[in-house]
């Protein structure tokens, strides 16, 4: 496929830098509303000219392409989203894929106006790690999944530059933007789907960006698995990885991931590294390559904007609990409040 990037500035040049060598795509043009961006983007490309566009308009009118991927801030991917499917393109968009899911679920009736495929990156679940779990899951190596112990924690001022200014003007910046990818992978690994959740948000004193950066979540799963998650994006102290430490228990022992490393822990308490699957791609190579195979197969990629949405309800009902203290049920078809 045919491939136009729109941003490439701060996590589009992580994704340049990544999916460069996919072969199942050819990056034919690249888009940012900064010059700055744009030259550090063709350094990173090396030997793989491209025409370089201030306007995703006159990149989408000037280039042919199957494939738009938009790696830019949300409140700006609505309105990308429905400009590339206008200009005839298949779209992968970041997470989350709006600023709300009032949005999202505008842009879902969008994409059914075109014969083209709309799905959303959710990479945390591309990596050998997690596939090692669910595959662990599925055989029944500790018996069906009852508890799962989440805990998240990150000095989101590190490391951050210009381009996540419009972060400090989030209410929940930790839930609509960190939350989605572990709400979404707690998903991907149980193989099933949220029934209801109860939320508290909050902002440490020493928290200077504005939002609330702090939340615990209870979460209850079809098939009666009970989550409680915590996570932070002002932490001090020792981050996590942005996967976070997680237990996952059943009557026959535990999947453990601690600072990046998958064990299976035996019910006597023995510590045993998981067997890793060999993957030709993982994280962001993997999300296009598998929707690249999807589209070719006739199928919904993975992540797909209909699969997508119930991860991002999770987002809204669990902004909606912190708000009214209620338990909020997301077991009633989409959910829409927020």
């Amino acid at each position: 496929m045919r491939v136009i990037q729109v941003g490439v500035g701060g996590f589009g040049k992580y994704w340049l830098e990544n999916i460069k060598s996919v072969k199942s795509i050819e990056i034919v043009a690249i888009a940012d509303v900064q010059q700055a961006n744009l030259d550090e983007a063709l350094k990173v490309l090396g030997d793989v000219k491209v025409p370089a566009y201030l306007s995703h308009e006159e990149a989408f009118r000037e280039v042919r392409a199957d494939l738009a991927l938009l790696i830019t801030p949300p409140p700006t991917r609505h309105r990308l989203t429905r400009d590339a499917l206008e200009a005839g393109m298949h779209v992968i968009v970041e997470k989350p894929m709006a600023s709300t899911y009032r949005e999202a679920i505008q842009l879902l009736e969008i994409s059914e106006s075109y014969e083209l495929v709309v799905s959303v990156n959710q990479n945390y679940r591309w990596t050998p790690e997690m596939k090692a779990i669910r595959t662990a899951l599925e055989s029944g190596l500790i018996g069906a999944a009852e508890v799962v112990e989440w805990q998240f924690n990150r000095d989101g001022s590190r490391n951050r530059g210009p381009q996540s200014e419009w972060r400090k003007h989030r209410e929940e910046p930790l839930l609509t933007e960190l939350s989605i990818h572990h709400f979404d992978l707690m998903r991907y690994l149980l193989n099933a789907q949220p029934v209801s959740l109860f939320a508290n948000s909050f902002s440490p004193s020493w928290n200077e960006r504005g939002g609330n950066v702090s939340a615990s979540v209870i979460l209850q799963f079809a098939g009666g698995t009970h989550v409680n998650y915590f996570a932070s994006s002002g932490n001090k102290g020792k981050d996590t990885t942005w996967t976070g430490n997680f237990r996952i228990v059943g009557k026959l022992g535990a999947l453990e991931f601690i600072d990046g490393i998958a064990y299976h822990i035996t019910e006597d308490g023995e510590s045993r590294p998981l067997e890793l699957p060999t993957q030709e791609y993982s994280n962001v190579a993997y999300t296009v390559n598998e929707f690249v195979q999807a589209v070719r197969e006739g199928r919904k990629p993975a992540t797909h904007i209909t699969d997508n949405l119930i991860s991002f309800s999770m987002v809204g009902a669990a902004v909606e609990s912190s708000k009214t203290g209620k338990v909020v049920r997301l077991d009633t078809g989409y959910y829409h409040a927020y």
